[in-house]
């Protein structure tokens, strides 16, 4: 809770096979051209099981700190459908976030939003949503953050074909949200499972997304 053309704008399609989602996979990681930096931070794809780990264990950890349950903030390594991206600085995550694509195994807002998000499911549309976003007091800083998440958006529109952004998060946060990305509020304030905490569900198309009045895709 809590960047490309419309010709590149289609859904991926699923391998048969494990075989094929892990050629895929390859095929998509060899179009990305290196790491985004942010200062003294370098912002990467987890693909290793010990940069997973880090993402999971700094997000448990905030969690932990927010009061939120971290009983079921996991993932599945191996989900082609997702992608995490680890804020480090040296050796350290200090920062992270997943950014998911639609699915036959939908998206983890459907537990509280199917409705909402079924009116969104088109042809033309492809949906993915913004997960386990955490970062350290220690690097918290608004630059940071937003550099994080224009890159998973990205990300979502370069590897995921994706036409819309949806995510959960906790209603106190969601002015932030919609002040700097331009988020709409489109689900009404719930409580969520997941983390036994509130939460409202905000959407934007990522052609209209903006950072202070800028756009992500240039």
């Amino acid at each position: 809770m809590q960047h490309v053309t419309h010709e590149t704008r289609r859904p991926v399609k699923a391998s048969a096979s494990q075989g094929g989602e892990q050629r895929r996979q390859t095929s998509l990681w060899s179009l990305w051209d290196g790491s985004s930096r942010h200062g003294d931070y370098d912002i990467r794809p987890a693909l290793t099981p010990y940069q997973h780990g880090a993402a999971s264990l700094l997000v448990r950890r905030m969690y932990a700190r927010c009061g939120y349950d971290t009983r079921s903030v996991g993932y599945e390594l191996n989900d082609p459908n997702r992608m995490t991206l680890t804020a480090w600085q040296a050796d350290a995550a200090v920062a992270t976030v997943t950014i998911g694509r639609d699915s036959a195994s939908g998206l983890m807002a459907d537990t509280l939003y199917a409705e909402e998000l079924a009116t969104m499911r088109t042809s033309e549309r492809v949906l993915c949503e913004v997960t386990r976003l955490a970062i350290t007091p220690e690097a918290s800083s608004p630059e940071l953050l937003t550099t994080l998440f224009r890159t998973a958006m990205f990300h979502g529109m370069m590897f995921f074909a994706a036409s819309d952004v949806v995510i959960e998060v906790n209603p106190r946060h969601a002015p932030y949200y919609r002040r700097q990305f331009g988020f709409r509020q489109i689900g009404e304030l719930r409580q969520c499972p997941r983390v036994n905490a509130p939460a409202v569900l905000l959407h934007q198309e990522l052609d209209d997304i903006s950072v202070s009045g800028q756009e992500v895709v240039r």
